[in-house]
């Protein structure tokens, strides 16, 4: 009779590799006691997600290292990158300066390996540079949550295949930074904006070019104007307070556009 180790190490190295991307990258590691042929497998996974909710220094330390291992292993150098997510909440965030912080790091060795979707999450205090993650010729899916982003004065975005864009509890240093930005993705499919702000400049104002290959926008009043999406096919506006404004197509839209 033949072991379920002994049969799982009979498997193809794709197809154990495929098995590894499901499981939390700390998991994956572990699985290398059951066989040595599995560990360089955790190297090179296509899916890599990082999360630790409130850690202190002593617990921070390791999972910088362990971040680094994967990300920098010549391994990994060769693999196709879907999708790399980071929630990091660490609470001396705060006392750090960018620099001295691994995230862009990390970031531009996931952007090297044709990185294809980005989500952050939770990395508070720490201004971001643009650059890192709003230039990208592979990246599709881009989502930031509670983070703030460095000035975009002399940055470009240059976001050519990006069709999903998720904004939330993001602080640009100007609103104007949020149409630099949009406008950047030039076949964007997927739009949502939740209380985005600025630390100066509020307005709005100026010419944009209608994003049209736009599907679908989920916005907060005032975060995004209407004449940016007006070609959309299907658009939710909230009001500030959280509250639902209404929901329309193309036709309504278009409507209420010709009164501004």
């Amino acid at each position: 009779m033949v072991s379920q180790s002994t049969s799982l190490n009979d498997l193809p190295d794709d197809i154990l590799t495929h098995i590894l991307s499901f499981l939390p990258i700390k998991e994956a590691f572990r699985t290398s006691i059951l066989s040595k042929r599995w560990g360089p497998f955790c190297y090179s996974l296509p899916v890599l997600h990082f999360q630790s909710d409130n850690i202190q220094t002593n617990d921070w330390i390791p999972l910088r290292r362990l971040i680094d291992k994967v990300m920098f292993s010549p391994l990994a150098h060769h693999v196709t990158l879907k999708s790399f997510h980071l929630n990091c909440r660490y609470i001396h965030f705060h006392d750090a300066t960018a620099e001295c912080l691994p995230f862009h790091d990390w970031i531009e060795e996931a952007k090297r390996r044709f990185l294809k979707e980005l989500r952050l999450s939770f990395i508070t205090h720490i201004p971001l540079k643009p650059t890192t993650f709003f230039c990208s010729k592979t990246l599709i899916v881009l989502k930031l949550m509670d983070i703030v982003i460095s000035t975009m004065l002399h940055c470009s975005v240059d976001l050519p295949l990006l069709k999903t864009l998720d904004l939330s509890f993001v602080t640009f240093q100007d609103m104007e930074d949020v149409m630099k930005l949009i406008s950047g993705c030039p076949i964007l499919e997927k739009l949502r904006t939740l209380d985005v702000k600025a630390t100066s400049g509020v307005t709005l104002g100026g010419y944009y070019k209608p994003l049209s290959k736009l599907i679908k926008a989920n916005i907060h009043l005032f975060e995004v104007p209407l004449r940016a999406v007006y070609n959309v096919k299907f658009l939710t506006i909230w009001k500030v307070d959280g509250e639902m404004s209404f929901k329309s197509r193309n036709q309504f839209i278009l409507q209420r556009l010709s009164r501004v």
